[in-house]
């Protein structure tokens, strides 16, 4: 039975990094160079962050030169993108519409 639930341990915890998987927003900053706030700015609701008036066209703009229009695009509508990032290896993000704003 010990044996039975040391398997069942280390199988469970081999397995915790693929479930962790990366943080949307925190791969997206890293390609944009834009800071995690104004990633969220520009892909969740503008109007929650006070500095959206000055900074929101800028940064849409910044996002759009870094992951392209087509996938600045695909990425509103809900879709997968692949990209790379910095260390050239190819990361696919997904922002899912259905969760609220507060929560990217």
């Amino acid at each position: 039975m010990k044996v039975q639930i040391a398997t069942l341990v280390l199988a469970t915890a081999a397995a915790l990094p693929a479930w962790a998987g990366n943080d949307p927003i925190t791969e997206l900053s890293g390609i944009t160079g834009l800071s995690e706030r104004k990633v969220q700015m520009v892909l969740g609701n503008r109007t929650a962050y006070a500095e959206y008036r000055y900074t929101y066209d800028r940064s849409v703009r910044a996002f759009t030169r870094a992951v392209g229009e087509e996938n600045f695009h695909r990425l509103l509508n809900g879709e997968e993108i692949a990209l790379r990032d910095a260390q050239g290896r190819e990361v696919v993000i997904q922002i899912h519409r259905d969760v609220p704003s507060a929560a990217l």
